[in-house]
């Protein structure tokens, strides 16, 4: 019976973490020991893995995401007298990227929202610059997991974004007659006509 409830535990622990019907395009991981040397060898991995990833446009802030998510897991589980051990996982996908951290931490992360903690570090910046985040809490430890949004690159380097759909109703294959107000032509003319 245990070992039914230790699958079915696991099995919603994968649901909280994004699974995108796309197989991921990258995948790397990196294992770490919960030591405050963690934090600076993962920022390193994350940004040497986001520079080999070059087939994406990655915004600047999407490294501090991922060394936020590790360094709430260092200091949350580093301070036992064995070092425990932390899992950085980074999934790639066409539109997004996955950061997934698990830990031994038994509890999953929450956002607190307390006056003396700084907007732009720890679990705040992650609320505001992720897509969606969770932290689930299952046998093999805790994941805690942030999505963000990537897009494909140009040749030229740039990014490869969705076109916005026309301003014009659907169906329409031109854009709605211009109305025309006199007054303001009036007053444009007389402008230009004095420039």
């Amino acid at each position: 019976m245990d070992a039914v409830m230790a699958v079915h535990v696991e099995q919603v622990v994968q649901a909280e973490v994004p699974r995108m019907r796309e197989k991921p395009r990258f995948v790397d991981t990196l294992e770490l020991v919960a030591l405050p040397t963690a934090v600076p060898v993962a920022r390193m991995f994350i940004f040497d893995t986001l520079k080999r990833w070059r087939a994406l446009f990655i915004e600047d802030y999407v490294a501090s995401v991922a060394v936020e998510l590790m360094r709430l897991s260092v200091e949350q589980t580093g301070e036992a007298t064995v070092p425990n051990p932390i899992i950085l996982r980074m999934l790639g996908y066409k539109r997004h990227i996955v950061f997934e951290v698990t830990d031994v931490h038994g509890e999953p992360l929450a956002l607190e929202l307390e006056p003396d903690v700084p907007e732009d570090s720890g679990l705040c910046l992650v609320n505001t610059l992720a897509n969606r985040w969770g932290s689930a809490v299952g046998p093999r430890g805790r994941v805690n997991w942030a999505e963000l949004e990537v897009y494909g690159r140009t040749e030229a380097g740039l990014p490869l974004r969705d076109p916005k759909p026309p301003a014009w109703p659907r169906g329409s294959t031109e854009p709605p007659a211009a109305t025309v107000d006199p007054a303001l032509l009036r007053r444009v003319r007389h402008r230009l006509r004095h420039l």
